[in-house]
């Protein structure tokens, strides 16, 4: 066997060294380009400035490194607008343009300029636009918020100039981009859709909101956004009456400000028909006026509590409406008028159509509806996970991505780590522990507790109380290992399903238990090296549970079980107990001889296949090296984890194995189903890295250490973050076509192991860093 493995490392290893990315060079190395938008911008207020401004926000949160965004605002000279706006621009002057250009020139990293483009910004103007654009000499991309579908040819003619200077044309739907193609005649190679983006909110409980505003008996309609009579909002209240004949409790929320342009021209005369109509038709108990242009909280908590959001736009040219976006982000059922963007929208199952200016059809839809909340909940379950992607973060991604993967100049992209949060992880604890699940972020009582997320959450918070040394940590620590007292039997052993009343379900008696056994010890093991030694409320349960389950440790069969036993072990053993030595040869050498029944020179593995939390049995085999200076144990370990990563990292971002078909010795790699990766082997994966990066100081492993824990925030095959930082949760799984959004123990847990990993590995390779500078 030594044979075996000697030969095999000398063909595997440096295989698995060629797919390791170059190291980055350092931020500072590399100067951020400038990326000049012109749009309008805050403070105006329009649907254009509010998707300019959270696209950059989301820009500048989402990423540390990427680019220097400066805006050329549309507007008023005398607007007092933030640092970032460096020229405004006013549209009829060619001494405005002449100054842009000017102050473009002395910017020596840019090669982008982006569009943001509405009709009836550059009116009359649109020949002083496409002259500037053609003297920037730059690669330009237009965003375009309106797809006219059937343009005259005025419109066609300037259309057919700016898809000639633009580099790409960004467009949020795919129907918007057929147009293009089919009745526009622009090349699909100059296309890029890329949809609306969304805010995460926190779904709380409608109840909960609704009782904020005295609204706790009523059933909410909602419309939001500057009002103006394409709006067409009398539709909505020549319907209410045969609503409300069913539907007493029925209130109509009319919620925005007139838009500055109709006022302009008209004043307040809009709002003062839908005011007179309301007293017509007598809705005045059924229907409220927020006559302003809302904040974004206050309008997220409004879309939350909405039962039903409407949208009657009269205009047929409209191709988007971001109140869509926003309003199925917050789990809206919508009932709209069959502009394309709502056609694409209710083919997946997020809302019902009618047609235009007929109050009949949308009263009946909305009846229809409102008589089967059941129904209500599928469409808001659907709409939720279908604007997932949409979210700004993701968003932000899919535009800095595709402008570097576009850009001859070089780009250095670093996304931002998330400070870290156990917001969530305390919504989740009860009195007597983690609760297993939840639905969206609310924890969902009727899935119990586990004794694997009482032991998970243990090592988080042990974690965290190195980084922060926040004393009331030890309260939750407490309560963590209390759960896991109380889940330990006579025999030593431990049950692992509990239910809400605190009782042992049924399931312990169907499911393995070993592997939960195994993630005990290794908590246990963790906070008695890592927690605050001169706690006795803490060390002491934990040296009786070590003691009680000392002859169930070595009947162990399954091989992750032993791992998970043999890291505990290693990190009590680390904190100067030297009496479990024997026992962690003991397991390593039953690894080591599962190892030795099914290793080929082509599959240096434990098992026949490769299925979860596979970095554990390296690293527990590499720890018991450390003990034991057995160097077949540290071949061994060292082999297989090459191996792996050379799986996990055949792209340039990691793929765990899916949980939808295990990998086979044999099988081809592009044979594995899709999806169904789990934040946990994320988690692991940084564990074992960074284990094997502080026991072998090899830099290979730190290399990818963040690269690994970057699967959280959207480096992985999707290019989506399954981290929530508006709750602190993290998404349940990968799946092929769409993210699972429940955030439940498991994958918060998961993801804080491996944050506060990442945060301990980085400050200890900080410090040695200045001490070896100090030297």
């Amino acid at each position: 066997m030594r044979l075996k493995i000697q030969r095999a490392s000398r063909l595997l290893l440096p295989q698995y060294t060629q797919r390791i990315p170059a190291p980055q060079p350092s931020p500072a190395a590399v100067p951020q380009p400038d990326l000049v938008m012109i749009t309008t911008y805050p403070p105006r207020a329009c649907g254009l400035a509010t998707f300019a401004s959270d696209l950059i926000e989301a820009i500048q949160t989402q990423y540390e490194q990427a680019f220097t965004v400066k805006i050329c605002a549309l507007d008023v000279p005398e607007a007092v607008y933030p640092a970032v706006v460096f020229h405004v621009l006013q549209p009829e002057s060619s001494a405005s343009y002449h100054t842009l250009l000017t102050k473009m020139g002395q910017l020596h990293q840019q090669e982008w300029v982006i569009v943001q483009h509405e009709f009836g910004l550059f009116r009359s103007h649109e020949f002083k636009l496409l002259n500037a654009l053609n003297q920037m000499e730059k690669k330009v991309m237009v965003v375009l918020h309106t797809v006219l579908a059937h343009p005259d040819e005025a419109t066609l003619l300037f259309m057919k100039r700016l898809v000639f200077l633009a580099h790409t044309l960004v467009v949020m739907t795919a129907h918007s981009q057929k147009l293009l193609v089919e009745r526009y005649g622009f090349p699909a190679s100059k296309i890029k859709v890329i949809p609306h983006g969304t805010h995460l909110v926190d779904h709380l409980p409608k109840a909960v909101l609704k009782k904020r505003m005295g609204w706790e008996q009523r059933t909410l309609l909602t419309t939001f956004g500057l009002l103006s009579s394409g709006k067409n909002i009398e539709t909505t209240l020549e319907a209410l009456p045969l609503v409300i004949q069913r539907f007493p409790d029925v209130l109509f929320l009319i919620v925005g400000k007139t838009h500055p342009g109709v006022v302009a021209q008209e004043g307040e005369r809009y709002r003062h028909f839908l005011e007179e109509r309301i007293t017509a038709l007598g809705l005045q108990h059924h229907t409220h006026f927020i006559n302003e242009y809302v904040a974004l909280p206050k309008l997220l908590d409004l879309l939350q509590m909405t039962d039903i959001y409407l949208f009657t736009s009269k205009n047929q040219e409209q191709a988007v409406s971001g109140t869509f976006a926003y309003a199925l982000s917050c789990g809206c059922p919508i009932i709209t008028t069959p502009i394309p963007h709502a056609r694409e929208l209710v083919q997946k199952g997020s809302g019902l159509l009618f047609d235009f200016e007929q109050p009949v059809q949308l009263a009946r839809q909305l009846i229809a509806l409102l008589s089967h909340p059941e129904w209500q909940e599928e469409l808001r379950g659907n709409g939720l996970h279908q604007m997932e992607p949409t979210a700004w973060e993701n968003t932000a991604m899919h535009y800095v991505n595709y402008l570097k993967q576009q850009s001859t100049t070089r780009i250095l992209l670093t996304l931002r780590l998330p400070n870290i949060t156990l917001k969530h992880v305390w919504a989740m604890t009860t009195g007597k522990g983690i609760l297993q699940f939840a639905r969206l972020n609310q924890p969902d009582t009727s899935s119990g507790y586990t004794l694997d997320d009482n032991a998970r959450a243990l090592i988080v918070t042990v974690q965290n109380y190195q980084i922060t040394r926040n004393p009331a940590l030890l309260t939750a620590m407490e309560r963590y290992l209390q759960f896991m007292l109380f889940c330990l039997q006579p025999d030593g052993r431990f049950l692992n399903y509990v239910s809400y009343a605190h009782q042992f379900t049924a399931q312990n008696k169907s499911d393995n238990l070993e592997d939960s056994f195994g993630r005990a010890i290794w908590a246990l093991g963790y906070c008695a090296a890592f927690a605050p030694t001169d706690q006795v409320s803490l060390q002491q349960p934990i040296q009786n549970l070590l003691q009680a389950t000392r002859d169930p440790r070595l009947t162990l069969t399954s091989p992750r079980a032993m791992a998970f036993t043999l890291k505990g072990l290693y990190f009590v053993y680390e904190s100067g107990n030297a009496d479990y030595c024997t026992e962690i040869e003991i397991l390593g050498d039953r690894l080591q001889g599962m190892y030795g029944q099914t290793a080929t020179d082509n599959w240096p593995w434990y098992e026949p296949y490769l299925t979860y939390g596979n970095s554990v049995l390296p690293e527990a085999l590499l720890m018991a090296w450390k003990v034991t200076h057995r160097i077949d144990f540290k071949t061994t370990a060292v082999l297989s984890f090459s191996f792996l990563l050379s799986i996990l990292f055949r792209d340039s971002y990691l793929r765990v194995i899916s949980n939808n078909g295990w990998f086979h010795q044999g099988q081809a790699w592009d044979r594995l189903p899709p999806g169904g990766e789990q934040p946990i082997d994320a988690a692991y994966t940084v564990l074992a890295l960074d284990t094997f990066y502080r026991l072998l100081q090899q830099p290979i492993y730190a290399q990818q250490i963040e690269t690994a824990y970057r699967w959280f925030l959207g480096l992985n095959h999707r290019g989506e973050m399954l981290y929530n930082p508006k709750t602190g949760g993290c998404y349940d799984g990968l799946e092929a076509d769409h993210v699972n959004l429940n955030q439940g123990a498991e994958s918060t847990l998961s993801h804080l192991l491996a944050r506060q990993a990442l945060e301990l590995h980085q400050r200890k390779y900080t410090k040695q860093l200045q001490n070896q500078m100090h030297t």
